[in-house]
This record gives C-alpha cells, sequence and structure tokens, in this order.
C-alpha cells in the first residue's frame, strides 16, 4: 500500500489527502490538484507551517495570488479583512453558547439540589436524635 500524499488546488486552496494519483481535481475550481507534500511529513508541522507550506506553493506557482489577495484586502473594511464571516462558523458559535448556558444552569441546579440534600440530612439527624434522646428518656423515667 502507497502512502498517503497531500494535494492542493493552486486556485482556491483547498487541500486533500489522498493515494498517489494523476488526476487529482479540486471539487470546487474543478482544476488539477497539484502534489504538495507527503501526509507523514504534512502532519509532522503544526498549522501554521501547514499554512506557510501551503501559501508558499500556491504563490510560487501562480504570483498573481498575491496581487489579487492585496487588492481584497484594499476593498475590504479593516473588520471584514481581519474576521470573514461564515456562516456555518456563527451557527457553531451560537450553539456553543447555548450549551455552555446550558452547562451551567445544570452546574447550578446539581449545586442546589446538593446544597437542599446536606441540609435535609442534617434535618433528619437532628430529628433522629431527638428523638431517640426523647425515646431514652423515657425509658429511663419507667425503670
Amino acid at each position: 500500500m502507497k502512502d498517503l500524499t497531500v494535494y492542493y488546488c493552486p486556485e482556491c486552496g483547498r487541500y486533500t489527502f489522498s493515494q498517489p494519483s494523476e488526476n487529482m481535481v479540486c471539487p470546487i475550481c474543478n482544476l488539477s490538484m497539484v502534489l504538495l507534500t507527503r501526509y507523514s511529513d504534512f502532519f509532522a508541522l503544526t498549522k501554521e507551517e501547514r499554512d506557510r507550506l501551503l501559501l508558499q506553493n500556491m504563490i510560487a506557482g501562480n504570483p498573481s495570488i498575491s496581487s489579487r489577495f492585496l487588492d481584497y484586502m484594499r476593498t475590504c473594511s479593516a473588520s471584514k479583512a481581519d474576521a470573514p464571516q461564515d456562516p456555518y462558523l456563527h451557527k457553531l458559535e451560537s450553539e456553543n453558547k447555548e450549551l455552555n448556558n446550558t452547562i451551567q444552569w445544570m452546574h447550578k441546579t446539581i449545586w442546589e439540589l446538593l446544597q437542599k440534600n446536606k441540609a435535609l440530612e442534617f434535618e433528619l439527624e437532628n430529628h433522629l436524635l431527638s428523638h431517640h434522646s426523647q425515646d431514652h428518656f423515657e425509658s429511663d423515667r419507667i425503670i
């Protein structure tokens, strides 16, 4: 079995892992994908190193990408350029916030129930002790 390799699209930067192949095609751009590196070498890199490797290869293969990117950055406001919004990302962030709120509510509820349970245990112990000492007192009087 051959090792996996990493291919990337020189147009959009999408990458994929595959057995070595002559005809890898980008599903977005419908262009031939280019061999980037071996899978094991790629995952030995940090995320930043992977991004740098991908960008370096894209720019080396098509220098106009850097000028197109700079043009895009100039036309966008600073906030849009700094934080491009993906609707799916926004949905995930909303779901994450809702889940965190639920976890906080559950933690608070469990804590309150534990406190009530302790108070009830304490009350029960006191009640049993008072009844036990009353019974003991009455048994002492009978004798």
